[in-house]
């Protein structure tokens, strides 16, 4: 283990915690959404490609242009991380991480750097590129390939603080690392649906914006405003066409909005076991920290966690069932039946395992024993078997969900355009869903090995490392 002086770090609350948190996770967000952005890019001009699609072409460039307009910020803020969070606030910390991580910050500045050089060229020439599509193709599927090898030095970095597996700093067990290839999927799976809960959010916005000008036209004319829903089937002034058929980037941000919606909730389906295989491995090699997680003083928090995953699909299948509503698609039956499920299933998994902060604090009170003996464990809310079996039953019910869905919009039954006002704001609260979802497991992750930074290793009082070197014999 490497020796380091048992030196005090001055510092305060904000400083040295809240300056972390604020920074790391405003960085998070903006990092995952390039990448998963690119992804999305890359499959909406693949099918822009294969079936001359419009619209798929114009969003391909429109997530180019995003992720450049976003890269300049997300970068500023990474460097300000580096250096004053991390060099400044945390300097014994992250010179010892780096002397461990070496090669793996050194491979993960040089994707940043072919990041960097790859968007930016096939941002200022897509027109150029357009008689060269499939060049253009492969400078996306590059780009996607390096932002996707970025986050793996990352996650070897970070799986390693967590499950150092004592100590060993040899650079193949570190990328072996067991709580690794599980954090890789999770992240990957979860940047695509970032990506799409953003555009969902942003497709959304744009369309209340849209009809509010035409609301805005409809009370200037002659005619009173009216629903939007009554405004897209009928004229609201003789002679004149509905909004929706004046106005042509309506549809297009309906379709958008749909886009984004499959992404996130498709892929979140995957997340659940992903997640599940991701604790059995902090479990297996990580005790303390699963202890802290599940039963320990974050045990709410992972309570938060779940709502909000639950929430994920419950405002999903309530856009699939309005959105198929607005068309007069078959199959709604099916969508309010999984919703009502879903809704039920979620009240099951957020229920606390015992009404207190912790099992040690029900311990310590001496009643450890169900709440109708006069305890305050709760087993309904055990992970084993009733969570487990509420989280299969969200994850089939959104499976069914989203394949109705699927399936109403492939007969032709789904048509854009076709949707209401309030179904934007579903639409809306996703994003933010999925942003508050991200936010709660970073504090999870990053708060399990308190009271440490590198799990077992490095003490987060003070940086110091717990394991020092043998005395020589005198």
């Amino acid at each position: 283990m490497l020796a380091a002086s048992l030196t005090a770090v001055p510092g305060n609350l904000f400083g040295n915690g809240l300056a972390v948190a604020l920074v790391v996770l405003l960085h998070v967000q903006i990092a995952t959404f390039i990448t998963g952005a690119s992804t999305l890019a890359v499959v909406s001009e693949s099918i822009a490609m294969a079936r001359n699609d419009p619209r798929h072409a114009r969003l391909s460039h429109d997530l180019v242009k995003a992720s450049a307009y976003v890269f300049t910020f997300g970068s500023a803020v990474a460097i300000f991380f580096m250096i004053w969070v991390l060099t400044a606030l945390w300097g014994l910390f992250f010179v010892d991480l780096q002397r461990i991580t070496f090669y793996m910050f050194v491979f993960e500045a040089a994707a940043f750097v072919v990041e960097i050089a790859l968007l930016y060229s096939v941002y200022a020439n897509w027109g150029r590129l357009e008689a060269y599509r499939r060049a253009r193709l492969g400078l996306l599927v590059l780009l996607a390939v390096v932002l996707w090898f970025q986050m793996f030095f990352i996650n070897v970095v970070a799986s390693y603080m967590l499950t150092p597996n004592g100590g060993d700093v040899n650079q193949l067990s570190q990328v072996l690392n067991p709580t690794f290839l599980p954090l890789q999927l999770h992240r990957t799976v979860g940047n695509i649906a970032w990506a799409g809960a953003v555009l969902a959010f942003y497709a959304g916005l744009r369309y209340l914006l849209a009809t509010r000008r035409a609301r805005r036209e409809a009370a200037v004319g002659t005619v009173p405003a009216r629903s939007v829903g009554a405004m897209s089937a009928s004229r609201f002034a003789p002679g004149s066409p509905p909004p929706a058929a004046r106005d042509s980037r309506l549809p297009y941000w309906d379709w958008l909005g749909q886009w984004g919606v499959l992404w996130a909730v498709g892929l979140s389906l995957f997340q659940i076991w992903i997640g599940y295989s991701y604790a059995k491995e902090v479990q297996l090699h990580a005790f303390p920290a699963w202890f802290r997680m599940m039963r320990g003083a974050l045990s709410n928090v992972f309570l938060v966690q779940i709502f909000l995953l639950g929430m994920i699909f419950i405002l999903g299948t309530l856009y699939f069932w309005r959105r198929m509503t607005a068309s007069g698609a078959r199959g709604t039956r099916t969508q309010i039946v999984c919703l009502v499920i879903i809704v039920l299933a979620t009240l099951l998994a957020i229920q606390p395992a015992w009404f207190a902060l912790s099992l040690p604090d029900v311990q310590a009170a001496h009643l450890d024993r169900p709440w109708w003996d006069g305890g305050l464990l709760n087993p309904i809310g055990d992970f084993i078997p009733n969570k487990v079996f509420a989280l299969v039953v969200i994850m089939l019910c959104g499976l069914v969900a989203i394949t109705s869905y699927l399936r109403a919009y492939s007969r032709g039954e789904v048509r854009m355009g076709e949707t209401t006002r309030r179904l934007q704001g579903v639409l809306l609260a996703l994003g933010v869903t999925v942003s508050l979802m991200m936010a709660t497991m970073g504090v999870i992750r990053e708060n399990s090995r308190q009271p440490f930074l590198i799990h077992g290793e490095l003490r987060l009082q003070h940086q110091q490392i717990v394991t020092t070197p043998p005395q020589a014999p005198p």
